[in-house]
């Protein structure tokens, strides 16, 4: 959330004041920071677990790709979980080919 000074109106900044959290302004305008540090760190915590759970990191030469894991159905085995990724394989104003990739049995497939 956003938090504006009520002198000044201008922006509230996080600033670390003698070891605790402030939000502070320009103008010299102060109050105290009510969240709490340690739900913060446990939500970005959080958040990052969630994120990696559902990416795929390929690193090949010096380039490294992210997939996401997309719930997508395969063709061959049909397992229902893929790498997704996306190539412009035409011109440049036609839309990009989807690829996919079965966690299971490895088999990739496009969609146009």
């Amino acid at each position: 959330m956003v938090n504006f000074c009520p002198e000044c109106s201008s922006l509230l900044r996080k600033k670390r004041f003698n070891g605790k959290y402030v939000l502070a302004c320009r103008c010299g305008y102060e109050e105290n920071n009510t969240s709490n540090e340690d739900d913060l760190k446990k939500k970005i915590e959080d958040k990052k677990n969630a994120i990696s759970q559902n990416l795929i990191v390929i690193k090949e030469e010096d380039k490294i790709f992210v997939h996401p894991i997309v719930s997508k159905y395969c063709p061959k085995c049909n397992h229902n979980e893929a790498e997704a990724w996306q190539e412009q394989t035409r011109s440049a104003d036609e839309p990009s080919t989807s690829f996919f990739k079965c966690r299971k049995c490895k088999r990739t497939w496009r969609e146009y």
